[in-house]
């Protein structure tokens, strides 16, 4: 039901590529020194015709570099570069005389710099399943592995023998596990354990008949965490005591069409790849370093002056979580790692014994490509991908920084993070204000499909900083936040004691963004989410405190545009110890709630901004200080083109000559608004989705718009003529054609009521119910049951199965449910019924399959926390055809 982005594709980003190795000063053009570098070089005079490996390049680049008087290019050849380890840059990389080295890649070529290790000789050693074996290297230890570029999962599935927990791990109620090939190797993933937005893991130590016992520490660390007195209430959770894991990862026995699996004993990696694919024809790739590039800069010696543009970084692995400690998270990937006798991570001087210090400094996910103490380094352009933790992190030390115009995807863990856990002040780790990061920009960048794997993770992650700039980003398809300020370090500070914790944020500023399709795996984050302290109390001379300094040195949030959260969250997000934070002229609809938090410090102006949702959601003690609401716009549930500023739509996100990023995979329509059945005068509507370019043409139904704004890749004004249907709508880009937001030939949706969307200020319409997103959902009135929706088609359709997506309540149940159809004019009949269905989901799985254009659910009894309930609430309806071919998107 998640919607995911066509795999990118580098034609688009090429195109600017040409540009951004000339992207230099006017000086460089003509008179930089230009070294020639290809995957296969051995040359040393790096001429086209001699040209140097990467090692060989680099030695050069530091023999010119004392004595620049111009640019130094290196100019990268097109091809894949296999690393045997990372490309380290250092102080002696750096440009000098205020003139920079600038590695790119020749006119129209595609680097890339690869840690992976192609897997070959494949050999099919199960037929009846499809079960293909190849050998690895005794040494070959990855979590991912990839075919022709896309993400295989590793095995997995639900514990086929149930668990019981039991001192150190479960008892089992058999001794199955014990029997497996690996039982040691076995990983049980809590999505949701350590509460709503976590999803810890930890593997098995032992398994001896019955009784599992899992690996330590990770299982204290998931279990008994540590919870200063200081922190009380807002402790970090435990594993609630009857936890059972979600699914099991690692496992052979598990391994399903589709799935591979790391045998470290035998040396094989199995695979059953798609029917009638032989994987011998393929590119399979096993990643196998851990960081693919590092800048290794000092406070004393800082890594400065470079530029890397143009460049693909690609499969690399993060071994940590398949150790001892696991992944214990806290927060954003951010983990408790090692015992935590006798010195608690991360708890400084609020537990008995005290804990290593400062609070909050537990351990973060690394990246494939990582910088400290870097001045002026500029990354862009480029592409994050196929990569096992998180893609780009600037650590301590960074100044002047600029990330811009790449594409961050498919990634394991988040997308990019600026700063670390451990020093909200230099001192705390023995250092003076050049440990500060600052001048940082972030923009431009286009981020999707990150968490991959650890769905805890953000499109953009900020710890302590200052001056920097996070702007005209785009981040869509994330299984948790867009862009945090701040994790776990402002859990002891709320109004009634504001200061525990102090940090050296100030002057940040978090503007023109566009986050959407959030959440689409864990909950109760925000598409922006603030926690800690964003900027610091300033006084006056005579003690009182500078209200306007305070705020103006404080961050900024505004321009942002964000919707479409897919499960539950406060989206504006002031959490805990929050403070000094000016949110103007954002924009939010289609989520749960617009804006609150828990227990932010106070000192919150929030001011002239739309919403759709619920704002000023602080459901948590002690209330906060200083909250300054006013002049915000209320907007419909269901805003359309003339209810929110265009010029906030068009700006926010990516500028005009970064939307390629976003367009090369052509248009993706996500919601209507109006949305309805036949319109009987020419009705203007908000296309909302992705990839849309100017010169894009709409139809809805086959009927012509007759005229069409584009304000972004995101949002389209169209004009539909009278007569025709506003259930879907169609967009042809240069990139190809869609129809949405279900793709089903929809004439109209209706239902026979729909709750109060007044009193709740919540969206319950019927066409929700086919929208392609699991946080939206019909419900009907409280009334008594049965309750019924309809759906209209244009044309006959064949129907094989159809599935029922009960809407995301808690233990919520469909219990009772009957299928009817129809076609031409003829009336309904009732072709499937379910009884006693024990599951939130239903299908009907018709044994003949029917030709319809009228489809009926009437939903006859529904459970709540076992309770009966009188709404009906279904988030999404999925159809199939005989042959189990999904019909629309």
């Amino acid at each position: 039901m998640h919607r995911r982005r066509p795999r990118r594709v580098w034609a688009a980003l090429v195109a600017g590529l040409a540009l951004a190795a000339a992207v230099t000063p006017a000086r460089a053009q003509a008179s930089s020194v230009i070294l020639h570098v290809a995957p296969t070089g051995k040359g040393t005079g790096c001429t086209v015709d001699d040209p140097c490996s990467l090692g060989s390049v680099q030695r050069r680049v530091r023999a010119l570099a004392p004595r620049m008087t111009s640019d130094l290019q290196v100019r990268l050849a097109g091809g894949t570069y296999r690393l045997d380890g990372p490309l380290r840059f250092t102080a002696a990389d750096s440009g000098t005389g205020g003139h920079r080295v600038v590695w790119g890649p020749e006119p129209g070529a595609r680097p890339e710099f690869s840690g992976g290790r192609r897997v070959t000789g494949w050999k099919l050693t199960d037929a009846s399943r499809g079960l293909w074996t190849a050998p690895v290297p005794a040494s070959l230890r990855t979590r991912q592995l990839y075919a022709d570029g896309q993400r295989i999962p590793v095995a997995q599935g639900d514990a086929p023998t149930a668990l019981t927990r039991a001192p150190g791990g479960y008892t089992a109620a058999d001794d199955a596990y014990s029997h497996w090939r690996d039982p040691s190797g076995l990983e049980f993933v809590y999505t949701g354990g350590n509460g709503a937005w976590t999803e810890s893991r930890c593997r098995v130590s032992t398994v001896s008949g019955t009784r599992i016992t899992m690996r330590q520490p990770c299982w204290d660390n998931v279990t008994d965490r540590p919870m200063p007195e200081a922190q009380s209430p807002y402790f970090f959770p435990n594993l609630p005591a009857d936890a059972v894991p979600s699914r099991i990862e690692n496992a052979f026995e598990l391994l399903h069409p589709g799935q591979w699996y790391l045998d470290g004993t035998r040396h094989t990696i199995s695979y059953i790849p798609p029917a009638g694919t032989d994987p011998n024809r393929a590119d399979i790739e096993a990643p196998v370093l851990q960081t693919l590039v590092s800048g290794q800069g000092t406070l004393d010696a800082p890594v400065h002056d470079i530029t890397l543009s143009g460049i693909t970084y690609a499969y690399a692995t993060w071994l940590d979580p398949s150790g001892d400690s696991g992944f214990s998270e806290i927060q954003a990937n951010v983990r408790i790692t090692g015992p935590q006798s006798p010195r608690p991570q991360g708890t400084c001087g609020f537990t008995r014994p005290a804990g290593t210090c400062p609070f909050g400094a537990n351990a973060q996910d690394p990246a494939a490509v990582t910088w400290q103490a870097a001045h002026d380094v500029t990354i862009r352009d480029s592409l994050f991908t196929h990569l096992g933790a998180a893609g780009l992190a600037l650590a301590h030390g960074s100044r002047n920084d600029v990330v811009s115009g790449n594409e961050f995807g498919d990634i394991s863990g988040g997308g990019l993070t600026l700063g670390s856990t451990d020093d909200p002040h230099p001192a705390d780790v023995g250092a003076d204000d050049r440990e500060i990061n600052t001048g940082t920009r972030i923009e431009n960048n286009y981020i999707h499909n990150i968490g991959a794997e650890y769905h805890g993770a953000d499109g953009i992650l900020l710890f302590y900083s200052r001056h920097t700039t996070v702007t005209h980003n785009e981040i869509v398809d994330v299984p948790w936040d867009g862009i945090d300020s701040g994790v776990n370090a402002g859990h002891l500070d709320t109004a009634d004691h504001p200061d525990v914790t102090t940090n050296i944020n100030a002057d940040n500023s978090i503007t023109d963004n566009l986050v959407h399709d959030f959440h689409q795996v864990l909950a109760d984050g925000g598409a922006i989410y603030l926690e800690g302290h964003q900027g610091e109390t300033l006084h006056r001379a005579d003690g009182t405190v500078d209200e306007e300094g305070s705020f103006s040195h404080g961050t900024a949030v505004s321009g942002n545009v964000v919707f479409n959260d897919e499960h539950s969250g406060l989206t504006l997000y002031n959490d805990i110890g929050s403070q000094w934070i000016t949110w103007t002229r954002n924009i939010e609809f289609n989520n749960s709630a617009g804006n609150g938090g828990c227990a932010p410090v106070g000192h919150l102006r929030f001011t002239g901004n739309y919403h759709a949702d619920q704002i000023a959601v602080y459901p948590c003690s002690p209330a906060a200080v200083d909250m300054q609401y006013s002049d915000n716009t209320q907007l419909p549930l269901r805003p359309g083109p003339a209810d929110m500023p265009a010029d906030i739509l068009g700006n926010a996100g990516l500028e005009p000559a970064y939307r390629h990023l976003a367009t090369s995979g052509g248009p993706r329509v996500d919601a209507l608004s109006p949305r309805q059945g036949t319109v009987t005068a020419p009705t203007s509507v908000l296309i909302t989705g992705n990839g849309f370019t100017a010169g894009s043409e709409v139809a809805f139904g086959g009927a012509p718009a007759a005229r069409t704004t584009v304000l972004s890749p995101s949002f389209i004004v169209a004009r539909c003529p009278a007569g025709a249907s506003l259930a879907e709508a169609t967009v042809t880009t240069a990139g190809g054609s869609r129809t949405g937001p279900s793709g089903l030939p929809l004439t109209s949706v209706t239902a026979d009521s729909m709750d109060d969307e007044v009193f709740w200020n919540t969206s319950f319409y019927p066409y929700n119910a086919v929208d392609g997103s699991a946080g939206t959902f019909w419900s009907s009135a409280a009334t008594a049951m049965p309750h019924w929706i309809e759906l209209r088609l244009n044309r006959s359709a064949e129907l094989g199965k159809v599935v029922v997506h009960g809407r995301n309540l808690g233990d919520m149940t469909l219990g009772d449910l009957a299928l009817s159809t129809s076609s031409g004019s003829g009336p309904l009949r009732q072709v499937a019924s379910l009884t006693g269905n024990t599951s939130p989901d239903a299908t009907f799985t018709l044994s003949t399959p029917v030709t319809a254009d009228t489809v009926r659910v009437t939903v006859n009894a529904e459970t709540y926390n076992g309770s009966p309930r009188n709404n009906a609430d279904i988030a999404e309806i999925d159809f199939y055809d005989g042959q189990g071919r999904r019909l629309g998107n």
